[in-house]
């Protein structure tokens, strides 16, 4: 079992890079995650400055653009979470 945690805090610690295609969902992922937790008050630049590397999509301030990736992800109590805090 410690084997696993060792394996999964290694797979953690890689940088990702635009240079590998491979990186290119993980980043938006990571991208969308940081965007929301901003838009909804979960988390402030300087929480996310804290973190060695963070990403956001263009335009992350734009409910719209939110609301398209999180409906595509189907993660719909995100989509509620969006729309709420949007009015």
């Amino acid at each position: 079992m410690d084997r696993l945690l060792v394996c999964k805090k290694v797979k953690e610690m890689r940088r990702l890079s635009f240079d590998r295609s491979e990186d290119h969902e993980e980043i938006a992922r990571l991208s969308f995650a940081n965007a929301y937790e901003l838009f909804v008050g979960n988390m402030t630049f300087e929480e996310l400055s804290d973190q060695d590397e963070f990403y956001l999509p263009k335009d992350w301030e734009d409910p719209k653009v939110l609301l398209r990736y999180y409906e595509e992800e189907e993660e719909y109590e995100k989509c509620n979470q969006i729309i709420k805090v949007k009015q």
